[in-house]
Parts: structure tokens; C-alpha cells; sequence
């Protein structure tokens, strides 16, 4: 079950489920495919005059499709916290499929203008071309990492096997270093590094060493609070989530020492 959001909007929800699989749908295909496309245009000019209009309909539904991907995107993020680099990359492609849809236009639209006029294409359309072009492979390249984010960002955690937790030390599983049953919180501290990151979430003390590199918001976000209670962190980023808590809970190494 979806967590309430904030406020709901056209671009929440679909039938009951989150639009953002749905929309992203039109940019992740429709743009790369407009990109080969133009690169095809560029290479092979005599299908210009055929293909080109078709072209440039297709980057400009993926354009309008990034705009509706983003949106609802943030629709889904107000209700399961935002994704990181994921949603920054978004914000990548909806500009790079305005820009290669606004520029493919005007080479074409110039490429008609020299074309009637009779003019060679010259030094300035190579040029043109390979700015087209570059502009193109870049879209692809958003486009591709854009999506593999957002694919780690949901399945990540799910597909991969989880990675074990390390195992408690001594002094975790027969009491905390002062002689308390549990984990102190000073050999919490003494975890915090990407070579060992403990942290202390309401109570409990996890392991997430192995998880630094498959957080879908970016290692940062876990590298900040090793070491530490990171009670706060957790619930202003989580509260009400359900799946951020059972993916925690594979973890667990102990329970935090009273204080």
C-alpha cells in the first residue's frame, strides 16, 4: 500500500497506482529512439525529405512525455522519499529531449531553406551536423543512466542478494564495552567509514557497510550518519514507509545499550 502524500495532483496517480512507471515509458523509449534517428538523418541524407517530419514528431512527444515523467516522478517522491541522483538525472533528460527536439527542428527547417535555395551544405552544415549529433549521442547516454537509476532505485535492494551484515563483535554479543547488555553508543562511533558503518536507528543497532553503495538516494546519504544515532535522519526521510523499514531490518546486529 502507497503511503498518503501531501497533496494529490494529475500526475499522482493512475487507477489507483503511481503514474511515474507508467509515464516514464514515453521519454525512456520515444527519446532514444528519436536520437538514433537523427544520427541515421545525419549520416544518410537522401531520407531526409521522408523521414525527417516523423523524426521530429517523435522527440517531440518524448519531450512533452519527459515533462509528464518528471512531474509525476515527484508525485511518487512526496509519497516514498525522493530517489537522489535518480531524480536529478530526470531533470537532465527533460532538458536534454527539449533541446535535441528544439535543435533537430531547426536543422531541418534550415536544411529546407538551403535545399530550395540550391546552396551546398558547406563547411557551416558539417559543423551543424556534428553539433546535431553530439547533441544526440548525449541524449542517449541521459537517457541510459537516467533509466538504470531508476530501475537500481526500485529493484536494487530486491533483485541483488542482500549483502550479509558483518558480525557482531565481541563485545556486541556478550554486552557493550562498559559492561551494559547491548551495543554502546561509543562503539557505534567507532564505526564511521565506508570500511564499517554502524549506525543506531530507535534502538537498534544495523550494519550497513554493505549498503552504502546500493542506497538508492546515493552512498552520501549513508556515509553521513555512520557512526552515529541516526533516529532523526531515518523518520524525516521515511516516516510512514513501509519498505525502508524491512530493508533496514536485514542489518540488525544488536540492540543499542542503555544510556
Amino acid at each position: 500500500m502507497l503511503p498518503p502524500a501531501a497533496s494529490s495532483g494529475p500526475f499522482d496517480l493512475a487507477f489507483g497506482l503511481p503514474l511515474h512507471p507508467l509515464a516514464v515509458h514515453v521519454p525512456v523509449v520515444l527519446l532514444p529512439l528519436g536520437a538514433l534517428s537523427v544520427l541515421l538523418l545525419l549520416v544518410v541524407p537522401r531520407w531526409r525529405a521522408q523521414l525527417a517530419w516523423p523524426v521530429v514528431a517523435v522527440l517531440g512527444i518524448a519531450a512533452v512525455g519527459s515533462l509528464a515523467a518528471k512531474l509525476s516522478g515527484e508525485a511518487l517522491a512526496a509519497r516514498v522519499g525522493a530517489p537522489g541522483q535518480h531524480e536529478e538525472l530526470g531533470n537532465w533528460l527533460v532538458a536534454m529531449a527539449w533541446i535535441l527536439f528544439a535543435a533537430t527542428l531547426a536543422w531541418w527547417l534550415w536544411q529546407r531553406k538551403r535545399r530550395r535555395q540550391r546552396r551546398a551544405t558547406g563547411v557551416t552544415g558539417v559543423i551543424v551536423g556534428i553539433v546535431l549529433g553530439t547533441l544526440a549521442a548525449a541524449s542517449l547516454i541521459v537517457t541510459v543512466l537516467t533509466g538504470h537509476t531508476g530501475a537500481t532505485s526500485v529493484w536494487g535492494g530486491l533483485a541483488a542478494d542482500p549483502a550479509p551484515a558483518a558480525a557482531p563483535s565481541a563485545s556486541a554479543s556478550t554486552g557493550g564495552s562498559d559492561g551494559t547488555e547491548g551495543i554502546s553508543i561509543g562503539e557505534v562511533a567507532q564505526h564511521d567509514d565506508s570500511a564499517s558503518c554502524w549506525v543506531a536507528i530507535e534502538g537498534t543497532v544495523y550494519d550497513l557497510t554493505g549498503w552504502i553503495t546500493q542506497h538508492p538516494g546515493g552512498p552520501d546519504r549513508i556515509l553521513g550518519v555512520c557512526g552515529t544515532d541516526a533516529t532523526d535522519e531515518f523518520g524525516t526521510q521515511h516516516t510512514g514507509q513501509a519498505a525502508p523499514a524491512e530493508q533496514l531490518s536485514q542489518f540488525a546486529i544488536g540492540q543499542l545499550a542503555d544510556r
